[in-house]
């Protein structure tokens, strides 16, 4: 035994030492590895003082490319967008014996898109452990960073991680950054993969060049009365990013006759432009990164998959055809943003690395908000490119671009803006001249626009070639109200009242639609008058195909279909041209259908079934609270009933609660704050839901003061002991209650666990394997979330479970009929109404359930039978074991039932 002990003291001596070897030589390894991939900066020793994170380079979007990011499994092309984030470790930084060297260690993430077999384009990201050395140049205009180590990234089939193995990064950080070196740069290179080339706009650091100057007046004749003025009267960089942080389309202008836009510094006339980046300080000082693309991009219709993948990593750094960078300030005395820019040049190395490099300065970028509207132009915020080193008064004769943001993509509030009506007269005459056999069809019927302003917007489909082509038209003024989507963007009102007094109403619209067979998007500016009693729409409007000038001798007629009729359309309508059919821009009339496959009984139908939904949701919520009251009554007359109630039960009762409250905090307070705003346009629906969450936070009340009624009984009669057999008192279960619940739980938490891995495996499968029904696209979280209503639907389960294995006495009543009955009724509700809904609701393009939501439960024909069968079996298996006993397969003769033989005494 002693030889033994030795042997294994002096195992444990040999590892010890093996440790600290290799603690020792650790970093020695790592500074030959830096050495090797590694010329500058220099590696030094550390000094053990923290480094302030500020002084690190952060890097929050950038954009990667090249050859090692199909080796990384990224797809390739310019289809994809490839992003990628630098985050340094503030906790690992720390100072060295040179003053301007910094160790530390940083993550670097890439993500992007990678093409599987299975399933196709999937997102996809490789994250880097780096580690080295950061040197702040105080002489040189570039500080330098080199960092080693490795990545990973999880296989597409599952089955483990990839480890990528002597990963160098180089990055060179301009400090301070400037309008001529805007871009942080770098490479990614390592042993498995080729060099790849990294690009990010400079976030921190800016120095500012020579303020740009504005012109005089826009390229479309407005001057500064034009220009929607702000009454705040300061300066906001957020309000300022969020009006133009956007989409453009662009223009190009010729001015007294030139043509070809020569002598202009960008190659691009048409297509359109993003706002990609926007830094501001707080005395006004502005700088950007404009990105500008030759296709025309539009986020209402995507046309091609390389649009949708743009537009859906817009936010992040991105690499156009063309691109500027420019600074300057938000003059507030005239609210315009004057910048002065440079071109950056995009170039493809020999690997297929996409360079940037800034070329010509001298350009003029003005931005601005119109205050005044027409047909030809309602852009939300417009701005104009000019060569600024033409003339020095910032003029020029070689044209200008121009670029502007219509409303419809506009998601920011402005007031102040005013509609003028300027083909109003022509539209009259027009309406007018058609047929008076329309309008005498439909007298007495009910219109859009009687009741709400929702009503004027529709979507709809071209007749030509079987209705391949599709579009939406939304208004933009009614009367004198601005309307944007669901909501009004002026000061004036829209007042039913007012819209009922008058026969003919001003009206303007914006659509956008694609034609059959053609890529191009078509937008349409139209104005007109609308004639509330028989609706019709009448307008005169400019078509606008691509980027091209617009043709304004377009007409559009419209007739809506009555409100409440059985009709198959909501509208229909015709595009004319009121060109002669010589003339080189006239075009065949296009038919179209608004709405097409729902009616308007419909729709009224889809409403009244929202407002029941709601009204049935609070109401099971209500009955929730009342029915986990009763239960509190129950066991405070009989208090035998707390050591018998399965605790397990009670916590899934009260995560049932917890789930949705907590999905729904951020809407419960987004709701709260907007109450009031809410209230004002028919809010019923809106109190329904704050009383609905109201109520279900005092049903988890009311749950978890049963639960800790329960807790304490047993602690209680566990810290008191077993109590004594007497005739009074009911005999106690063959199995006491803390062993009961032990048992209960290791049935039911594997089975609940098994039940999580399958709905995992459904959702990373995509096709949630058949068995959920479920919205399009639902995340994990909502398959989760309806996995947990089918738990709670089987919320009698534990206690079923624990009454068995305890074997409880029929003298015990756990539960009360109100509670499990009840219950068990409340659960099965939504599954009976779910089936009378497929039956006698006609689906809107837009599913929306307030009861019975798929991201609550588990729907279907399938789940709808087996769930209401279920939990009625629970509540009879309940109500047998508390009539005959928990085990009721191994029922026991009663000792008074049985015969004892008994010897007498012989007399």
């Amino acid at each position: 035994m002693a030889r033994l002990h030795s042997h294994h003291v002096l195992s444990l001596v040999l590892s010890l030492l093996l440790l600290l070897l290799l603690l020792v030589l650790l970093p020695a390894a790592t500074a030959v590895e830096y050495s090797s991939l590694c010329r500058s900066p220099a590696a030094a020793h550390d000094t053990g003082a923290r480094v302030s994170p500020l002084s690190l380079p952060w890097i929050s979007t950038g954009h990667f490319s090249g050859s090692g990011a199909g080796v990384l499994n990224f797809a390739p092309g310019r289809y994809y967008k490839h992003a990628f984030t630098f985050s340094p470790r503030p906790s690992s930084a720390t100072a060295t014996d040179d003053p301007s060297t910094t160790h530390l260690s940083a993550t670097l993430t890439l993500r992007g898109t990678r093409l599987t077999r299975r399933h196709g384009a999937r997102h996809h990201s490789v994250s880097f452990d780096l580690q080295g050395y950061y040197h702040h140049s105080t002489t040189n205009a570039t500080s330098e960073l080199c960092m080693v180590g490795s990545g990973s990234y999880a296989r597409e089939d599952g089955s483990g991680v990839v480890i990528i193995s002597d990963v160098v990064l180089h990055l060179s950080v301009p400090s301070p950054s400037s309008l001529s070196k805007p871009f942080v740069t770098g490479s990614l290179e390592g042993a498995e993969f080729n060099h790849t080339a990294l690009v990010a706009y400079a976030e921190d650091d800016y120095a500012y060049g020579q303020s740009g100057s504005c012109p005089e007046s826009s390229p479309r004749g407005g001057g500064a009365r034009e220009v929607l003025h702000d009454h705040d009267g300061w300066f906001s960089c957020s309000h300022l990013r969020a009006v133009l942080g956007t989409s453009y389309s662009v223009e190009y202008m010729p001015i007294d006759g030139s043509s070809g836009g020569g002598g202009f510094p960008l190659r691009l006339s048409h297509g359109s432009m993003y706002v990609n980046q926007m830094r501001c300080d707080t005395n006004g000082a502005v700088r950007a990164y404009l990105v500008f693309f030759a296709n025309q991009e539009d986020d209402a219709f995507p046309s091609t998959s390389y649009h949708t993948a743009r537009r859906r990593w817009r936010r992040g750094f991105l690499v156009g055809d063309e691109a500027l960078v420019a600074d300057g300030f938000w003059d507030s005395s005239r609210n315009r943003l004057c910048l002065k820019a440079c071109r950056v040049v995009v170039r493809s190395g020999e690997s297929g690395a996409e360079e940037l490099a800034v070329r010509e300065c001298g350009i003029g970028v003005s931005f601005w908000f119109p205050a005044v509207w027409s047909i030809r132009d309602w852009s939300v915020a417009t701005g104009m490119i000019w060569n600024a080193t033409s003339n020095s008064d910032g003029n020029t004769s070689a044209g200008v671009i121009s670029v502007s943001r219509t409303a419809w993509s506009y998601v920011d509030r402005l007031s102040g803006i005013t509609y003028n009506y300027t083909r109003v007269e022509e539209a009259k005459k027009h309406y007018d001249s058609m047929s008076k056999l329309g309008k005498e069809r439909t007298k007495g019927s009910r219109f859009p626009g009687n009741y709400s302003y929702r009503d004027f917007a529709f979507g709809f489909s071209l007749k030509e070639q079987g209705f391949a082509g599709f579009g939406y038209a939304s208004p933009v003024t009614i009367g004198s109200a601005l309307v944007e989507g669901q909501e009004l963007r002026a000061d004036a009102a829209f007042e039913a009242q007012h819209v009922n007094k008058q026969r003919l109403l001003n009206v303007s619209y914006s659509m956008q639609y694609h034609a059959a067979n053609s890529p191009q998007l078509r937008r349409i500016s139209a104005e007109g008058v609308y004639d509330t009693k028989n609706g019709t729409l009448c307008m005169v409007a400019c078509q606008v195909i691509g980027s091209v000038s617009s043709d304004c001798e377009v007409l559009v007629t419209v007739q809506f279909a009555p409100m409440g009729g059985v009709a198959r359309e909501r509208a229909v309508g015709t595009i004319s041209s009121l060109r002669n059919q010589s003339d080189p821009l006239f075009f065949k009339a296009l038919e179209f259908i608004g709405d097409a496959g729902m009616s308007v009984n419909d729709r009224e139908r889809s409403s009244s079934r929202m407002d029941m939904e709601s009204v049935m949701l609070l109401a099971s919520t209500v009955l929730s609270c009342l029915f986990t009251g009763l239960q509190l009554r129950h066991v405070k007359h009989h208090p035998e009933a707390l050591p018998a109630t399965s605790v397990t039960m009670l916590v899934v009762l009260a995560l049932g609660n917890v789930i949705p409250l907590v999905l729904g905090l951020q809407d419960m307070y987004r709701d709260s704050l907007n109450l009031f705003v809410k209230l004002t346009s028919g809010g019923a629906l809106e109190i329904n839901e704050f009383m609905q969450r109201v109520t279900t936070l005092l049903a988890l009340v009311l749950q978890l003061r049963l639960l800790q009624l329960a807790l304490s009984r047993r602690s209680a009669d566990q810290a008191a002991g077993k109590p004594e057999d007497s005739s009074s008192s009911p005999p106690p279960p063959s199995l006491p209650s803390a062993d009961a619940e032990r048992s209960t739980l290791w049935i039911c938490l594997p089975l609940y666990a098994l039940g999580a891995v399958v709905v995992c495996i459904g959702h990373l499968s995509g096709g949630h394997i058949g068995i959920f029904v479920a919205l399009p696209g639902p995340g994990i979280v909502d398959d989760l979330a309806a996995y947990a209503g089918l738990v709670l639907d089987g919320f009698l389960l534990p206690q079923v479970v624990w009454n068995a294995v305890a074997d409880s006495s029929p003298e015990v009543r756990a539960l009360s009929p109100w509670f499990y009955v009840g219950g068990t009724a409340i659960r099965a509700a939504p599954h009976a109404y779910d089936a009378f809904r497929k039956q006698s609701y006609v689906p809107s393009r837009r599913v929306s359930y307030l009861y019975a939501s798929p991201r609550d439960d588990l729907f279907g024909v399938g789940w709808d039978v087996a769930v209401q069968c279920g939990v009625a079996l629970l509540a009879a298996l309940i109500f047998l074991q508390q009539r005959f006993g928990g085990a009721l397969y191994s029922l026991k003769r009663r000792r008074s039932g049985g015969y004892e033989m008994v010897s007498t005494p012989s007399s």
